[in-house]
């Protein structure tokens, strides 16, 4: 619920609206609160399995209901108007709000069983997650996993996920950490870049080879700048935020890149370079609600991941 303090900072035509709010389809809310943030009626419907015109209907449904305009819409999407603006800070208390009904309903479970929602920065899901769910999904015949692998990181507070794989500690005390292992990483490039290049054998030797960098959302990371340091005044011929875009261009031979060892395992086209030159490393951290750590599935998706990453980590 709203606190009494910002209920009184409120006009009273939106306190009207948000008394109606009690009574109000919660669909509604969510289409409203995908459009907010996506900022758009079609990445609203992509974030919510739906389609355009759904969104809109939805969102228009709930402007008629309280009587207000929510967005401006305009060629490149939408703007929240401030009764809008408004809106979203009830909407999104109501989405926490409804998260923690639905842990409350979890916390009994006792059969291992049900839908558990894995996020994952998208190198670690799709090149350690994925390759292991047949396994996992055999031992729980009756779980069903979802696996979402992003650059940003999942909300668990509104019940955008039950477990996050990250990178970083959470502050936040409702979360509950785990620390898998530590991710090291190196420099690797392709045979085929190498047969082509030839194989640096020192620090100066870099300068004159070709290199793959992230893009400028994560440039800031460690790795990152290290990388950009060492190559010095080799060329950065491609910059993406995608890890699996950036493991593509090593295999096909672009250039030289800094990727954790933990996901260049597998690619047998590829090679660590300067094998005696150890980059950044990082920590990585399994992330659950407080209120759901207890839950049987829960916690059988939990161990299972520690599992894995103790074995490749170790």
């Amino acid at each position: 619920m709203l606190s009494c303090s910002l209920l009184n900072r409120l006009r009273p035509k939106f306190y009207r609206a948000y008394a109606k709010m009690n009574s109000m389809d919660w669909d509604n809310i969510r289409f409203f609160l995908a459009a907010a943030h996506a900022r758009s009626l079609s990445a609203a419907s992509r974030a919510l399995g739906s389609n355009q015109p759904t969104v809109g209907r939805r969102v228009d449904a709930l402007e008629t209901q309280l009587g207000l305009r929510l967005f401006q819409r305009h060629s490149t999407g939408l703007t929240l108007t401030e009764d809008g603006q408004r809106l979203l800070v009830a909407a999104e208390q109501m989405e926490v709000g409804a998260a923690d009904v639905v842990r409350a309903s979890q916390r009994d479970a006792n059969l291992i069983a049900g839908t558990v929602r894995i996020a994952a920065p998208e190198g670690l899901g799709v090149s350690v997650l994925m390759p292991s769910l047949p396994e996992l999904c055999r031992r729980y015949p009756l779980l069903d996993v979802v696996l979402e692998p992003a650059v940003a990181s999942a909300d668990l507070k509104r019940g955008h996920a039950d477990i996050a794989l990250r990178l970083f500690k959470p502050a936040d005390a409702d979360l509950v950490s785990r620390r898998l292992g530590e991710m090291g990483f190196g420099l690797y490039a392709s045979a085929d870049y190498l047969a082509r290049r030839g194989t640096p054998e020192s620090v100066d030797a870099l300068q004159q080879h070709a290199y793959i960098a992230y893009g400028d959302e994560l440039k800031e990371q460690e790795e990152n700048a290290w990388l950009e340091a060492i190559m010095g005044r080799g060329r950065c011929l491609l910059r993406s935020n995608n890890t699996q875009a950036r493991i593509s261009a090593v295999t096909l031979g672009m250039g030289i890149a800094v990727m954790p060892h933990l996901l260049m395992a597998t690619q047998s086209s590829c090679m660590r370079i300067l094998p005696q030159i150890d980059g950044p490393s990082r920590m990585i951290w399994l992330v659950v609600h407080g209120d759901l750590r207890h839950v049987a599935r829960i916690r059988a998706v939990i161990d299972f991941v520690s599992e894995l990453f103790q074995e490749r980590t170790s």
